[in-house]
C-alpha cells in the first residue's frame, strides 16, 4: 500500500475527539474502501522526478540580501542628532552616559 494511503487510513481509523463513538468496530468497514483508493499520480510531480516529493520544500523568495549598508541612513536613524530629537532618544543617551559608554550613539 502506498505511503499516502496508509497515512490517510490511519487518520480515518483514529477515533475523532469531536464525534462521540461507542465502538471502534463501526469504523472498521472503511478499511477495504481505503485500500482500493488509487494513489495520486501526476507526470510532473512523480516520485521518479522528485524522489523525496512529500518532503520537498519549495521556496519562492531568496533570503540573505536584506542589509544594504548606507552611512547616511544609519546616521539618520541611529545617530547622535536623531537621538537628541526625541524624548526617548534623549533617555537612551542619558542611560548610556550614566553607564559610562565611550560612544553614546553612531
Amino acid at each position: 500500500m502506498p505511503r499516502l494511503a496508509r497515512a490517510f487510513a490511519h487518520l480515518l481509523l483514529r477515533p475523532s475527539p469531536l464525534i462521540p463513538s461507542f465502538s471502534h468496530s463501526l469504523q472498521r468497514p472503511l478499511l477495504p474502501i481505503i485500500q482500493t483508493i488509487k494513489p495520486f499520480h501526476h507526470p510532473l510531480l512523480s516520485p521518479q522526478t522528485f524522489p523525496s516529493f512529500p518532503f520537498l520544500q519549495v521556496r519562492s523568495i531568496q533570503r540573505g540580501a536584506e542589509y544594504q549598508p548606507s552611512q547616511r541612513k544609519r546616521k539618520r536613524k541611529h545617530g547622535f542628532l536623531a537621538r537628541k530629537r526625541s524624548l526617548g532618544g534623549r533617555k537612551v543617551l542619558n542611560r548610556r552616559a550614566a553607564k559610562g559608554r565611550r560612544y553614546l550613539s553612531h
